[in-house]
């Protein structure tokens, strides 16, 4: 066994309660709570007659009427002691995390006269991703970029979610977006940040409309430049008297009337190793703690699918982490919600799949000429976004794909009117020639990035395919690219592109890398967090990807950005000038 994989004995280690926490939380689909896993029970318990009341899921019984355990979790550890609090703190809004939307809902609030300390588990404030969405913006309009209309884009991002996003907060996130990034490019600009517009994707598939901080003139740190844009807000912050403060890290909300009243602060401890916590009492606590990627239970209860993906082993938060795959934080946020009395978002939990983009010409897509999986045998239509198609690699063996294809690929695709960009691209900058491209997948050969072969025997002795069965493949796909029609798979015919009888043969691996969950907690339009009731628990606010039903089923990237744009800057932005401006009073 590997050490990504887990068996069924070590599930079972999952629950507080041992295997039948794990079980029944698992059966119950672990949502929202344990009066829905109940629920879960009696329907489990109803679907099996035959078994006189029961059923059993390995070894585990589980009868009807019982009332299922929550995973561990779910259950909030003892209170810390109030002598064990050697500091208290207190100001009117408190902010945790130092990411982009914790700093944002900071600034925002102090620029208005709001009293705020933000405290932060990492070392300095730091960014986990790149990309900013804005409907419109300044910089868009000195380009002479349209604004982006949501209609019918918003239509069918909504209904690839299956219609369970929250749609009032999509719109007004529209709506507020370019205020709030028109606020950021001031802030970007004092700093010294120019902020670019990225070429990111075709408009068939999605806007291009991601905003990026670049300290080079360009986006080559499509992945690294939001680092700029944080210490931006940190400076700005400190220039409006921000209290910031770093190494502590948030353990337990306090709520009064046994967690029925107000969430009046949140106790921390140091994580330099200092003896003690510190109780930060305030008016108004915003949690802005990112993902819960890296807690291998609340991934088997809410996204199971990505255990695979980050492995078993918990392991220890690193909070000064930056751009990673892999998953990047234990939901430390999420957690204390739920002690707190909050709910779990309604929708599915929708994770952040990446793949290996190689060979392709747009920054959210796959090679899409031919592609074959390990048993070499062509298995879908190539011409989707990279996100969808590496969730599908989860069910072809091995979970891996490879591209193929010949030089002709991508002079074809641009003479048929489709212009090649790489992720990231600066909007001003020009498509790569058909040259440019080879040229890279030359240099790509050279530092084992990708295949290249002489004869197609040889590239699948390279990838280890069967060379009989990729002949044969070969042949059905030109056969169908002469027809101009895909009666196998039926892509648009833009992309059947022949591949040359003669070499050379280039190759790319397409791999699915899991780096992220979107959500958590159950929020209202207005970033309160709300409990299984939908009422809002009075003092306690979350933003940032945390924010629940946002997405669902999965973040797509087909608006880049949009998570960074919408529930980091603008909902920090509007939480930060609403809260300085009492409206939950």
């Amino acid at each position: 066994m590997t050490k990504n994989q887990f068996s069924r004995r070590d599930f079972f280690k999952l629950g507080a309660v041992g295997a039948a926490g794990a079980a029944a939380a698992g059966l119950a689909g672990c949502a929202p709570a344990a009066d829905k896993a109940a629920a879960g029970s009696d329907a489990a318990g109803a679907a099996d007659a035959s078994a006189e009341g029961a059923v059993s899921t390995n070894d585990v019984v589980i009868k009807l009427g019982d009332t299922l355990p929550k995973w561990s979790f779910m259950v909030p550890p003892a209170p810390i002691p109030e002598d064990e609090i050697t500091e208290t703190i207190e100001n009117d809004i408190i902010v945790v995390g130092a990411g982009m939307s914790g700093l944002t809902t900071a600034v925002a609030a102090a620029e208005q006269g709001g009293k705020v300390t933000l405290f932060s588990a990492s070392s300095a404030p730091i960014s986990r991703g790149g990309s900013n969405f804005a409907r419109n913006s300044k910089v868009m309009e000195e380009l002479k970029v349209e604004p982006f209309a949501p209609s019918p884009f918003y239509y069918h991002e909504m209904r690839a979610a299956s219609f369970a996003v929250d749609q009032a907060k999509w719109m007004k996130g529209y709506n507020n977006s370019e205020e709030a990034m028109n606020w950021m490019i001031d802030i970007a600009n004092e700093a010294g940040l120019q902020v670019i517009l990225e070429r990111d994707n075709n408009f068939d598939l999605g806007p291009h409309y991601a905003h990026a901080f670049s300290t080079l003139g360009d986006s080559s740190m499509v992945s690294t430049g939001q680092q700029g844009a944080v210490e931006a807000l940190e400076k700005k912050a400190l220039e409006y008297g921000v209290q910031i403060i770093y190494d502590m890290k948030a353990e337990q909300l306090i709520r009064e009337g046994d967690n029925a009243g107000r969430v009046t602060g949140v106790v921390a401890s140091h994580t330099d190793g200092t003896e003690g916590y510190t109780l930060f009492n305030g008016t108004y606590i915003v949690l802005a703690t990112g993902d819960y990627s890296t807690d291998k239970e609340m991934l088997a209860c809410y996204c199971p699918e990505a255990l695979q993906y980050v492995g078993f082993e918990q392991t220890e938060t690193d909070y000064n982490t930056s751009f990673q795959m892999g998953g990047i934080y234990g939901g430390d946020g999420q957690k204390m919600g739920l002690w707190a009395g909050a709910a779990w978002q309604h929708a599915e939990a929708a994770p952040m799949y990446q793949g290996g983009w190689g060979g392709g010409h747009e920054p959210c897509g796959f090679h899409w000429g031919l592609n074959v999986n390990a048993r070499t045998e062509r298995y879908q239509r190539e011409d989707v976004s990279a996100p969808y198609t590496a969730h599908y690699l989860l069910s072809q063996p091995d979970n891996i794909a490879y591209g193929i294809w010949t030089k002709n690929y991508p002079q074809t695709i641009i003479d048929r009117g489709q212009e090649w960009f790489l992720f990231g691209s600066d909007y001003t900058l020009p498509p790569k020639t058909a040259e440019e491209m080879i040229a890279i997948w030359d240099a790509g050969v050279e530092e084992g990035a990708y295949w290249k072969a002489d004869t197609l025997d040889e590239l699948a002795d390279q990838l280890g395919l069967d060379a009989a069965k990729l002949k044969d493949v070969v042949a059905r796909y030109n056969e169908l690219c002469k027809k101009g029609v895909d009666e196998d798979f039926y892509k648009d015919p833009t992309y059947l592109v022949e591949i040359e009888e003669t070499g050379p043969y280039y190759a790319a691996k397409n791999t699915c890398t899991f780096m992220t969950i979107m959500g958590g907690l159950r929020t209202s339009v207005n970033m309160e967090v709300c409990d299984e009731n939908d009422e809002p628990i009075p003092g306690l606010f979350n933003v940032g990807c945390m924010v629940g039903d946002m997405y669902a089923n999965e973040y797509n990237f087909a608006i880049p950005g949009n998570s960074y744009g919408i529930n980091c800057l603008t909902f920090g932005y509007m939480l930060g000038h609403d809260l300085a401006a009492g409206k939950f009073e």
